[in-house]
């Protein structure tokens, strides 16, 4: 819960539909992952800790500056962070996600970043690169318009097209992800690319960090 959407939009402090399906789901024994930018996860941490249940969070930049023009209705990354850290704390796994790196928005204080996410005791970190497709990239260029010509020549004229998505071309695509590997290892923490067609960059056992997922035999009563 969920890829395609997050399963704490603003909506759902009022309304608690993704508390009520936690609250089926773990009680009836399910795995669930929870994939979120949202602070909001950590109301439900009472349930979240009881069941087969771990949460990865995306933190994009940890700089407040590129946050607010990157994903404007998103909580701050100190806020995202300072959550992962009451969640470990409490016992439950997490991941983090950098997701997307974007060359010249997020990509040049990773290791101060990486840095950051390691004093969370997070123990895996999921990477993965901007994949542009015409709507992404067009509101990508209005919001940094700076850049456009070094976005159109690297994905438009240098990069290479996998599926739908124009990608990175590969040799800066292996460079950016190869040295978060190095950083997140040098910080103790597993690591993993998705959808970059580069498995030899994985430390951790799967991509997603659903490895991390407990199996809680008797979980307390939930619901």
């Amino acid at each position: 819960m969920a890829n395609s959407s997050d399963p704490y939009s603003p909506p759902e402090s009022e309304l608690e539909l993704t508390r009520k399906a936690l609250q089926i789901l773990l009680s009836s024994g399910f795995r669930v992952q929870l994939i979120t930018k949202s602070d909001l996860v950590i109301r439900d941490l009472d349930i979240i800790r009881k069941g087969n249940c771990s949460v990865s969070i995306s933190v994009t930049t940890t700089d407040d500056k590129v946050a607010r023009k990157l994903e404007p209705n998103a909580p701050p990354p100190k806020s995202r962070l300072n959550v992962v850290r009451k969640l470990v704390m409490e016992g439950v796994p997490c991941t983090i996600r950098i997701d997307p790196i974007i060359p010249k928005v997020n990509d040049e204080k990773l290791d101060e970043m990486v840095k950051n996410i390691s004093q969370t005791g997070v123990s895996h970190l999921v990477a993965s690169t901007y994949k542009a497709k015409k709507d992404s990239f067009n509101r990508l260029v209005t919001t940094f318009p700076e850049f456009k010509e070094t976005f159109t020549e690297l994905y438009w004229v240098s990069g290479e097209q996998i599926g739908r998505a124009r990608y990175l071309p590969k040799a800066l695509r292996r460079d950016l992800l190869r040295n978060l590997r190095r950083l997140a290892e040098d910080f103790g923490m597993t690591y993993a690319v998705c959808r970059e067609g580069m498995p030899e960059l994985k430390s951790g056992q799967t991509c997603d960090g659903s490895h991390l997922i407990p199996n809680r035999r008797q979980p307390s009563k939930i619901l």
